[in-house]
């Protein structure tokens, strides 16, 4: 049985929050934040994703996000190849762009300011860029 160190131990009650430690500079503190999980439709999930769901013991969405694809397929023993997972990402829209916005309907991440047109997905994940577009669809 390993000894669980205190770093350890805050990064598993961090994991089991939904929380993540962020270092946005050389020069500046480590900062926590929510990590920013977009809903996704359980009807497309395959029955792969959903294996390795039970078999590790976290949501397809989080091990696809948990890093590059490399990362990734490392993570799941090398069960999936690293292609697929990109075919994954993509049909489960976890990678925004101009033409894949989020979806606002059963948005977890919902505040006052995205009645103002500022999609706080966007914003968690330092898509900048894609704001104005969003903005552009919410309020037409």
């Amino acid at each position: 049985m390993a000894k669980l160190t205190p770093t350890d131990m805050r990064n598993q009650v961090l994991k089991e929050r939904g929380i993540v430690s962020v270092k946005p500079a050389k020069n500046k503190q480590r900062r926590l934040k929510p990590v920013p999980r977009p809903p996704t439709d359980p009807r497309l999930k395959t029955p792969m994703m959903r294996y390795l769901e039970l078999v590790y013991g976290e949501s397809i969405e989080d091990l696809l996000l948990s890093g590059s694809l490399s990362v990734v397929a490392k993570k799941v023993d090398n069960e999936v190849d690293v292609s697929t997972i990109s075919k994954w990402i993509k049909r489960l829209k976890l990678r925004y762009t101009a033409d894949n916005l989020p979806n606002c309907e059963g948005c977890r991440s919902y505040a006052p300011a995205c009645d103002g047109g500022v999609c706080m997905v966007l914003m968690e994940l330092q898509l900048y860029g894609l704001v104005p577009l969003k903005r552009e669809e919410i309020l037409g």
